[in-house]
């Protein structure tokens, strides 16, 4: 055991926070043009284990970039990445980042921020609707990637390739969680819950509580037939989904065609 592991939920959450603030102080020594700090992940939600690590993430306004470095305090890891300002308000218009980034707004800290940038933005990221060319964007990419995978799938499955029928299997499971966090609006606080909170959204494929784990292999099985299935059933009612839910809202022409095409074009 750990000394870490040897201590109550309370004393590592303080242990914790004081690395987090000494790290802080260490960055904004070391780097004076630094106008925020923020910590991120389960430190910042104050639900550390004793193998986490504290994500730190240092912003400026102007200036070269410094190199993302990463040092041990203790025995705890801490990691501190670099970003503009411009930067992080850029990932309002990144269809990959939106989601991500507004979760990562609700469960923040900000450790340092005199001229109160860094608050203004979190309030705008807290507060951000994603803008319909997020949306489009999103779904689009993830019903193309949908159709491509689930061929690559059914090529596994004819050559009796285990590993490219459950790669693909994966990848469908992971396309089908970008679809569900767009079509759902959810704000994915951390990769760890992802899964719990496609789980539970409202606009879902009728089978995804069977489905979703067995291909995302969060469920274990030694069948991969069982795989195959779950994974293909999962692929057609998420397009079908993201067409019933989004295809009268597509602008752009060539996302209308594809939508419009029949899935047995496809071999679905």
């Amino acid at each position: 055991m750990t000394a870490l592991e040897s201590l109550t939920r309370n004393e590592l959450k303080r242990l914790f926070d004081e690395t987090a603030k000494r790290a802080a102080s260490f960055v904004r020594r070391e780097y004076p043009s630094v106008v925020g700090v923020l910590v991120h992940g389960s430190v910042a939600r104050g639900e550390p284990g004793p193998f986490s690590d504290i994500d730190m993430l240092a912003v400026l306004n102007r200036g070269k970039k410094p190199s993302d470095f990463s040092y041990f305090d203790g025995d705890i890891h801490v990691g501190v990445g670099f970003l503009k300002t411009a930067e992080l308000e850029k990932e309002f218009t990144d269809p990959k980042a939106f989601f991500w980034a507004r979760g990562s707004a609700r469960a923040t800290n900000v450790l340092y921020d005199p001229e109160g940038i860094i608050r203004r933005i979190l309030l705008g990221w807290r507060r951000a609707k994603p803008p319909h060319k997020v949306l489009e964007k999103s779904l689009w990419d993830t019903y193309y990637y949908l159709i491509e995978y689930s061929g690559k799938m059914r090529n596994g499955w004819r050559k009796q390739d285990d590993y490219m029928t459950r790669h693909s299997a994966r990848i469908i499971a992971q396309c089908v969680e970008r679809a569900l966090i767009v079509l759902n609006d959810i704000s994915i606080i951390s990769e760890n819950y992802v899964w719990h909170q496609v789980l539970k959204a409202d606009r879902r494929p009728r089978h995804l509580r069977t489905d979703y784990p067995l291909a995302l292999g969060i469920r274990g099985t030694s069948d991969t037939s069982k795989v195959y299935r779950s994974a293909s059933r999962l692929c057609k009612e998420t397009l079908r989904l993201i067409r019933d839910e989004f295809g009268g809202r597509a602008k752009h022409r060539r996302f209308q065609e594809l939508l419009a095409e029949p899935l047995e074009k496809h071999g679905l």
